[in-house]
């Protein structure tokens, strides 16, 4: 075979490589956008709120609403997602979490506990639309969305 074949076929070889290589990065840039855009359509997500029905003293005004996220921790500390300013709230009082498709409620051990529905929470338990929790002298209405 003549040399100027096999560069010529070497060359071509080479284009071809070339361009399945970029091929190969275009997939993975698609891949990862599609990723990304299917992460950012679940953070959008409707959850539902948690609505301030009542409160005493220091605490937030009534008809404020705060986001559901699916773990919504609710306490003094700023660090929670629902912060109440109030001397009957714990630090991290109280959790609502999303399993499956229902919300639930946990009191994490606080001082002064948690009340569903006027009932004292002993252990996690199932809440569903228009659940009223007490925590301190705030009353919350839970109000979930299309999750």
């Amino acid at each position: 075979m003549d040399p100027a074949v096999i560069l010529l076929l070497l060359r071509l070889l080479g284009a071809a490589l070339l361009l399945l290589f970029f091929a190969l990065i275009a997939w993975l840039i698609y891949r990862d956008m599609r990723a990304t855009s299917a992460t950012l359509a679940e953070r959008e997500k409707n959850f539902g709120t948690v609505r301030v029905i009542s409160s005493n003293g220091d605490g937030p005004s009534p008809e404020v609403v705060y986001p559901l996220l699916p773990v919504t921790s609710i306490g003094r500390a700023i660090s929670n997602t629902i912060v109440l300013e109030d001397d009957y709230v714990s630090n991290e009082h109280a959790l609502l979490m999303l399993r499956g498709q229902q919300w639930w409620i946990e009191d994490l051990n606080s001082r002064n506990g948690t009340l569903l529905n006027g009932v004292r929470l002993g252990e996690s338990t199932v809440i569903s639309a228009g659940d009223v929790i007490t925590i301190g002298s705030t009353q919350l209405k839970v109000e979930p969305g299309s999750s």
